[in-house]
């Protein structure tokens, strides 16, 4: 189903509705409706008071400067979907040790009595990612002294690991909200404001 934000937020405009009432007006269940305006309560944009919603004063400012009303995490809020996961193990690793080399971080990622074949891919895995952080501006490689690949944390954005899309060469920062498009190695990192 559609995010109807900006829909309700047109409706609250000529004055407060109960739920029914947006329901009725929306087609959506009561459920949806609510949730919605929790989202939007959430925002600051449409606050309840004693069952009525009524748009607040940034719940007209978003539609009069006609600002789309979206869902998902916003700039600096930090919703970590895996928390488990390999790359957010290997994140706070990163974090906590600041310079590493891949055999650092495998044992904090890999699972206990993991088979050879298992490994090899964690370390394919964990290897990827080092060098997808490398090429958005997170990791700089240190210099080699004959021994293994060696990263410095350079950008330490906060607690949520930044997600890599391979697909659109890309690393989304879950901590900031900002997007960075993979470059090549050795290229100047771009600034982002």
């Amino acid at each position: 189903m559609a995010w109807r934000g900006l829909e309700i937020l047109r409706l609250l405009e000529g004055g407060g509705k109960i739920t029914r009432d947006l329901v009725d007006a929306l087609g959506m269940t009561k459920a949806g409706v609510r949730d919605a305006c929790k989202r939007l309560a959430a925002r600051g944009l449409l606050e309840r008071y004693q069952g009525v919603y009524c748009i607040t004063p940034a719940g007209r400012e978003a539609l009069v400067g006609g600002s789309e009303v979206l869902t998902g995490p916003r700039k600096g809020s930090c919703a970590e979907r895996y928390k488990n996961s390999l790359r957010a193990r290997a994140w706070r690793g990163l974090r906590i040790r600041r310079k590493v080399c891949l055999d650092d971080l495998l044992p904090l990622v890999q699972a206990a009595g993991a088979t050879k074949e298992a490994e090899r891919k964690t370390r394919q895995n964990l290897s990827n990612y080092l060098h997808a952080l490398t090429e958005a501006g997170y990791l700089a490689l240190l210099p080699r002294r004959g021994g293994p690949l060696r990263w410095l944390l350079t950008r330490d954005t906060g607690p949520c690991a930044p997600a890599w899309h391979k697909a659109g060469r890309t690393v989304t920062d879950a901590n900031t909200g900002e997007v960075y498009p993979l470059r090549p190695v050795g290229e100047e990192a771009e600034h982002h404001v």
